[in-house]
């Protein structure tokens, strides 16, 4: 029973998380300059946060780096989840998208997040995205 009160709390937690973040989006397509496309961000599907798309289903994960959507360069993507915390290996983006497919055993209504980390030249690095979408 106790099992159960904290998964319900954990996924009206996620839940509220989500509907923050999304209002938070909204608030600075808002605000973004006429020289924003905002109609292109409010036409992207769910899943999507900024640069990277997340997908959960079936005990996979789809994580997607959109075409033309941050600097060219190295980036890697930090995925977790209730008991599953990793990073991809690093990769080069150019600009076209580019799509993974991984496996991530978790159980339905689990909440997959993941964050892209664009390494910076001088070093450090810039999130270019942080979706999370239940299994």
């Amino acid at each position: 029973m106790q099992t159960a009160r904290k998964f319900n709390k954990a996924r009206v937690l996620g839940r509220f998380l989500t509907t923050a973040a999304l209002l938070a989006a909204t608030a600075t397509i808002a605000v973004a300059p006429a020289s924003a496309t905002a109609t292109n961000l409010a036409k992207k599907p769910t899943g999507i946060s900024r640069c990277l798309g997340l997908w959960a289903q079936n005990n996979r994960i789809t994580l997607q780096h959109q075409s033309r959507c941050g600097p060219n360069g190295t980036y890697h993507i930090h995925v977790w989840s209730p008991g599953h915390d990793t990073n991809t290996g690093t990769y080069t983006y150019a600009g076209a998208t580019l799509t993974f497919n991984n496996p991530w055993p978790a159980a339905a209504g689990t909440n997959i997040c993941a964050e892209l980390w664009h390494h910076e030249p001088g070093g450090g690095y810039s999130s270019w995205g942080l979706p999370c979408d239940p299994m």
